[in-house]
């Protein structure tokens, strides 16, 4: 039976500081973007910011996923 990303997560963000770092600062993009989300109005440069956060937030949930992949095959392997 395959182990559900969820507890995978939890497993590295326990014993890998590097991984628990990558979460956090993905959460903390996502709560900016809930933030910048909430407003009537963004200027220009609120969007293109928005814009960049959403990008790097992407970019950190590849890294996570791929992690995740990683520490499967090593389990499997071992």
């Amino acid at each position: 039976m395959a182990v559900p990303d969820e507890v995978l997560i939890e497993q590295l963000v326990a014993s890998d500081e590097e991984f628990r770092t990558l979460v956090e600062d993905h959460r903390k993009l996502g709560r900016s973007l809930d933030e910048m989300g909430q407003r009537r109005y963004l200027s220009e440069a609120e969007n293109r910011e928005m814009a960049v956060l959403k990008k790097k937030k992407l970019a950190m949930k590849d890294r996570i996923y791929q992690r995740i992949a990683e520490y499967r095959r090593t389990l499997a392997a071992s």
